[in-house]
């Protein structure tokens, strides 16, 4: 007989001391520490877009959605958001894809047509729904973002302004 099947978060798991829980605490306490609010909690993973999506992927996004379920446990707002890497250069062609990606090599994946037929914008986000969907197929809420449209649209600008005009001491943090 197969165990219970049930979400974890249906379950009443989360709450019970869980590495999860103990992460929610740390990412609490950090950000007290930094001073900064607590309306709203995100956590966030990326969603490669460059190949086919694998089991760690899916690990990688459960982990972080789990964080996200034991911060609400623990009373606070919180969002998991699934980041797409669609802004990220295809460097090779990957195991078991259309050779005729090599004539892409090197572009952000939004910017290469869907290989697949035209049932996504880009290949870069039919790789990016695969991993959505099994999302969805496990009770994942979240928040969908694409790198791609994330710069595009300048959300990161007073972000990369910042880094810029501290570019000597980002540099001392990066090389120690």
């Amino acid at each position: 007989m197969i165990g219970d099947l049930r979400p974890i978060h249906e379950k009443g798991i989360i709450g019970r001391g869980t590495w999860y829980d103990k992460a929610a605490r740390e990412l609490v306490e950090r950000e007290r520490k930094l001073g900064r609010s607590l309306e709203l909690l995100r956590t966030e993973s990326g969603l490669g877009a460059s190949g086919y999506p694998h089991i760690g992927s899916l690990a990688d996004a459960l982990r972080n959605y789990a964080i996200t379920l034991a911060l609400q446990v623990q009373g606070y707002e919180s969002e998991y958001i699934a980041f797409a890497d669609d802004k990220d250069g295809l460097r090779k062609v990957p195991e078991g894809m259309p050779e005729e990606l090599e004539n892409y090599l090197g572009f952000s994946v939004a910017q290469i047509p869907d290989i697949f037929g035209e049932c996504h914008r880009s290949f870069g986000e039919h790789m990016s729904s695969l991993l959505k969907e099994a999302l969805d197929l496990n009770g994942v809420k979240y928040t969908p973002m694409s790198a791609y449209e994330t710069y595009r649209d300048g959300l990161l600008d007073e972000e990369i302004i910042t880094i810029l005009e501290n570019h000597e001491k980002v540099g001392r943090i990066i090389e120690s």
